[in-house]
């Protein structure tokens, strides 16, 4: 398979050449955060410290929707760009091997939604 190489604003596939417009290609920093705890403080921390380095990327932070609005208007006074996700559940089936409490770290796995 063809790996897409990115030429001015297009995409062009090696294999069947065609070309179709592309967005322009970002990076960012992105975490976590679940839940109304103190974890707030260290997303701000680490926005702050991504602002004092004139970090070139932004800080995109995955919130689960249990974030308490007054925790997300903080976020975006600091210049984070938020992204709700949406809880990840194990299987009925398999819930003797993966219990149901650990639903946040499950979650994380929907960063790739965000950055993808």
């Amino acid at each position: 398979m063809a790996t897409p190489e990115l030429v001015q604003g297009s995409v062009k596939s090696g294999a069947a050449g065609i070309t179709k417009q592309a967005s322009v290609p970002s990076c960012a920093y992105v975490t976590f955060l679940a839940g109304n705890g103190d974890y707030v403080k260290g997303v701000v921390g680490l926005a702050k410290g991504l602002r004092k380095v004139k970090s070139a990327y932004p800080l995109v932070v995955a919130v689960l929707p249990d974030v308490p609005e007054e925790h997300r208007r903080i976020l975006e006074s600091q210049g984070c760009i938020l992204r709700e996700i949406e809880p990840l559940y194990p299987p009925e089936n398999h819930t003797q091997f993966a219990m149901a409490y650990y639903v946040i770290n499950y979650s994380k796995l929907r960063i790739w939604e965000v950055c993808c």
